[in-house]
């Protein structure tokens, strides 16, 4: 056999050696790209089926979190009413008190010599003081403020004036 022709050969050889192995690589590399896109596509699904219970998860503590949350404002929400009704009590029995007291207490300063009523009332409050004014008669409030001292007495009578609200007509009138 000559040289050209013992190359042929083994050129034919390579080919038919190629030929078979060719379908096997090609066969190998498909499997295996068709195993990734298996792999993805499980791994796809995996993610989204756990996606779902995820969300499911976060909502459900969300909304424990929120059930707890409310819980929490209502049972504030009730103590502040029951201290709310608390000083409901407490304002209706103070009020009735010094309704009782304002009531003995202006009895009692009408019946003062004014000039005693003046010295007691200059020591009181303002807003006190001209309460009482104003719930005495006229005449025993006008005797009193005489009594006191200048400053004390027009420090009153503005309390008094001041009190009541003066309408946009009265002031026009004035």
């Amino acid at each position: 056999m000559n040289v050209s022709g013992f190359l042929k050969a083994s050129v034919a050889a390579l080919a038919f050696s190629l030929a078979l192995l060719l379908p096997a690589a090609y066969g190998f590399s498909q499997e295996t790209a068709r195993t990734q896109d298996d792999t993805g596509q499980e791994i796809d699904r995996y993610c989204s089926n756990i996606t779902d219970k995820a969300a499911d998860a976060r909502y459900a503590m969300q909304t424990r979190e929120l059930q707890q949350l409310r819980e929490d404002i209502d049972s504030r929400i009730e103590l502040l009413d029951a201290k709310r009704q608390e000083y409901e009590v407490w304002l209706k029995r103070r009020d009735e008190f010094i309704d009782k007291a304002e009531d003995s207490l202006v009895g009692i300063i009408s019946k003062m010599r004014p000039d005693a009523a003046a010295a007691q009332m200059a020591l009181l409050g303002d807003e006190a003081a001209a309460a009482l004014l104003l719930k005495l008669n006229p005449r025993v409030s006008s005797v009193i403020l005489n009594e006191m001292p200048p400053e004390k007495s027009s420090k009153l009578a503005r309390v008094i004036v001041g009190s009541r609200v003066v309408t946009t007509k009265e002031r026009t009138a004035q």
